[in-house]
């Protein structure tokens, strides 16, 4: 019987702090009206700034700025303790019904293209020539090995990502090869 009271007492006290929680935050209504006061977007520089832009650079912008919220690629250029130059990558976000399908490492001088089932191949049979993308057996883990010629290089880290009916998203990143 004690057990029992002492979970209806539990479960009340959950209740009411969810209620308590749920309730922070929200705007209190108008004394005189009883109604919540409507919010006034503040103009800024920045929105004074898009406004004064050309529908063709915003659209660009717009485009951007919705594959940065789509796809979020952390890149990892900390030294490992391995022979050799590599920066390591991680896909924390990706559009959904999307995969990755695609590498790429282009700069002035090099391009480096990899599928992902050339850079599978690389991780279990080593990076051809000591330039090239791989993809862990389990796939946990992806990045670029490079040789000591291309420190200081300045690039793009390109990956396509593709879906069933084969259509393409593009997150890019540009780097200087450390």
């Amino acid at each position: 019987m004690n057990l029992k009271k002492n979970k209806m007492k539990s479960l009340l006290a959950v209740l009411v702090l969810s209620l308590v929680t749920s309730a922070c935050g929200t705007p209190l209504p108008s004394e005189s009206t009883g109604q919540v006061p409507p919010q006034v977007p503040q103009e800024n520089k920045e929105n004074k700034e898009n406004k004064e832009k050309q529908p063709e650079n915003v659209a660009q912008d717009m485009a951007a700025e919705q594959q940065e919220k789509e796809i979020l690629v952390v890149v990892d250029q900390e030294p490992k303790p391995i022979e050799g130059n590599s920066f390591d990558f991680f896909i924390e976000q990706l559009p959904a019904g999307y995969s990755l399908a695609s590498m790429q490492w282009k700069s002035e001088k090099t391009d480096i293209v990899s599928t992902i089932e050339q850079a599978i191949k690389n991780d279990r049979e080593g990076v051809p020539g000591g330039n090239g993308f791989y993809i862990s057996g389990n796939g946990q883990f992806t990045g670029f090995f490079y040789k000591d010629e291309l420190k200081g290089e300045k690039g793009k880290l390109i990956l396509v990502f593709q879906n069933e009916q084969g259509n393409d998203k593009t997150w890019e990143k540009e780097l200087t090869l450390k």
